[in-house]
């Protein structure tokens, strides 16, 4: 029965989910927005990036080339000019690698589309995994020392302030940003040269940010992560599908 409405979802229920989703993830960000802020222009254009973000993230889902990445340059350019706004020159960087890999996936996702017009993602083999596995561990290994380098241009503060315990571990906001900022560069890159694994990572990403706002009460943001997750299991799904013919 569950995966008789998870084949619905990704098959003839896609608009009509799309929108259920859509309204959910603006409902929680528009909350956030209203009690939240001070309601600036800064904190509308935020808002706006938000929710082009949002169409982005269900449009890669469904593996619409398009709207997914195109959306997502417009999503990336917008976070870079915001985190330049409020000074946190160092974070421009993360969008702007977003954006490359978005563009270079309007390109050659364009090579690679079913009968549909959607892109067909592929499966990876025990190489991929060990290279995908060896990039997370040196990206955590070299970050300390890479942040300490652009530390000039406010790009992760290396603060010991305890953000939750995890089975007797104290875990501080630095590590924590480390972690999710290594698992989302890894998941966007897989997800870009079409491997349908890509959404278990953004998996590991989503059930770390759930925590750290569950941990700190940020109830708003806490249903905007789940809203999330509730795409990266679709997403999941649906590519998984795909990259075994299956969607054909």
């Amino acid at each position: 029965m569950r995966i008789q409405v998870l084949d619905k979802i990704i098959g003839e229920w896609q608009r009509p989910w799309a929108l259920v989703w859509f309204f959910c993830g603006a409902a929680a960000l528009g909350s956030g927005f209203w009690w939240g802020t001070e309601r600036t222009t800064l904190d509308m254009l935020m808002l706006c990036v938000a929710l082009i973000g949002l169409i982005c993230v269900v449009a890669l889902a469904f593996r619409r080339n398009l709207t997914g990445n195109g959306l997502g340059l417009a999503a990336n350019m917008g976070e870079s000019i915001v985190q330049g706004r409020v000074g946190a020159t160092g974070l421009v960087l993360a969008p702007l690698f977003y954006f490359l890999t978005h563009l270079y996936g309007l390109v050659t996702w364009r090579k690679h589309q079913d009968r549909e017009g959607n892109m067909r993602p592929r499966s990876a083999n025990t190489s991929v995994w060990w290279v995908t596995a060896g990039f997370i561990f040196l990206g955590l290994a070299i970050f300390p020392w890479l942040n300490a380098q652009l530390q000039t241009y406010s790009f992760l503060e290396s603060s010991t302030d305890v953000a939750l315990h995890f089975l007797g571990w104290d875990l501080s906001w630095y590590q924590i940003n480390v972690v999710a900022f290594v698992l989302g560069v890894t998941a966007q890159t897989t997800m870009i040269l079409r491997y349908s694994f890509s959404w278990l990572l953004w998996i590991a990403v989503n059930f770390v940010w759930l925590a750290v706002n569950l941990a700190n009460q940020n109830y708003i943001f806490a249903i905007q992560t789940m809203v999330y997750q509730v795409n990266a299991f679709i997403g999941l799904y649906g590519w998984w599908r795909s990259s075994r013919g299956d969607l054909l």
